[in-house]
């Protein structure tokens, strides 16, 4: 197991972290001047110099000649002497490209980290790749991040089956270890939970196709037995009820069944389902369930010589870096975000101690728009 990242904080600065905590202030609000709070605090104004500069370079505080201190975000309890694990499939080898985007898992755990170690939590990063093609690999894993007596361990979208990810959060909770998981598929119950809204970015894109007077709109999944195509398309056929827009069945092509990965085939397989409508039903527009489909779907229309946006509009989901080349006006993952997020209810669950209710996050999206999306042809 790697050796952890640790800092330490000062007995003061841990003082000033509560004390900010249990203030009541807000985002924006100016602290007490420096007598004043190094007499609340009962220390001296030179290590609370310190600490204050510590948490302005963490960014909870901002400092303004002439004005004062002020409060940008409440602060994370401090985690002196407590640690994570954080597993994920980090490495880019064969077997682990068929599960994860590697890049935006380190962006994830990159900021994870940020936020957990300025808080004085010792993180700990395990990479599930080389043992992916392991059945119980994330059973494993957890069971030796226990072992390894940290307090809490954190599953970053782990690949593995939903039943086997399951048993390694039971065991996680049976071994007194918090566990927090970072994934598309819910667990309830069993165990803290943090991800991005799935319907709220559907929901996004299907105001904005709307506003643009869309009124034939279809959606390309990826295989159904995803529970965040699930949750989209669920997403998009609300969205066109709220609009007296009675949804046909044939505006919709899933690929199957399971939980494979989606593939650009899978898209240009609905462009191919589009072509065959009439004209006078074919839609106008696209939803698809991430930006692989979208990029399929992409592809074949250059390929078959339809002009995108013009005869088709086409928004993706996730925000690729190939999205960003293409063109493609799609849904933003909160990466960042994601990982501060996971950070901070790991340090918040750690605080309340074990028998604490588990918690679940969902972060909103937001839209990004480029070049693939116009008003329909009339």
């Amino acid at each position: 197991m790697q050796k952890p990242h640790i800092i330490r904080h000062s007995e003061v600065e841990v003082k000033l972290r509560n004390h900010l905590r249990a203030s009541g202030l807000r985002p924006g609000d100016r602290l007490a001047g420096e007598r004043e709070l190094a007499i609340a605090l009962g220390i001296g104004r030179t290590g609370l110099r310190r600490a204050l500069q510590a948490l302005e370079d963490e960014g909870v505080l901002e400092r303004r000649p002439q004005s004062g201190t002020f409060l940008v975000e409440i602060p994370p309890p401090a985690a002196q002497g407590q640690s994570v694990v954080l597993i994920a499939p980090f490495s880019e080898t064969e077997a682990a490209d068929r599960h994860h985007d590697a890049e935006w898992l380190y962006r994830v755990a990159s900021a994870f980290e940020r936020l957990a170690i300025s808080a004085g939590l010792r993180v700990i990063t395990e990479d599930q790749s080389p043992r992916i093609l392991e059945a119980c690999s994330i059973k494993d894993m957890a069971l030796e991040a226990a072992d390894a007596g940290v307090q809490a361990v954190v599953l970053l979208h782990p690949a593995g089956t939903r039943a086997k990810i399951a048993h390694a959060l039971a065991l996680l909770h049976d071994r007194g270890v918090h566990p927090l998981i970072v994934s598309s598929r819910t667990y309830p119950g069993m165990a803290s939970q943090v991800y991005f809204n799935s319907e709220w970015g559907t929901h996004l894109v299907m105001q904005h196709l709307l506003r643009k007077a869309h009124r034939r709109i279809g959606f390309a999944g990826a295989p159904g037995g995803h529970e965040w195509v699930r949750d989209r398309l669920n997403s998009y056929r609300s969205a066109l009820e709220a609009a007296d827009i009675v949804p046909r069945a044939d505006w919709v092509w899933l690929q199957g069944e399971g939980e494979r990965l989606a593939s650009p085939e899978d898209g240009a397989n609905a462009f191919s389902a589009w072509q065959k409508l009439p004209e006078t039903i074919r839609p106008t527009a696209i939803v698809a369930a991430n930006d692989v489909v979208a990029l399929g779907v992409l592809r074949a229309a250059q390929e078959a010589g339809v002009p995108i946006p013009e005869a088709l509009s086409l928004v993706g989901f996730d925000n690729d870096p190939e999205a960003m080349l293409a063109g493609l006006t799609t849904v933003e993952r909160p990466t960042d975000t994601l990982g501060e997020a996971a950070a901070r209810v790991t340090l918040e669950r750690l605080a309340a101690g074990f028998e604490a209710e588990t918690v679940s996050v969902r972060l909103r999206p937001i839209l990004i728009e480029r070049r693939t999306v116009t008003a329909p042809a009339t």
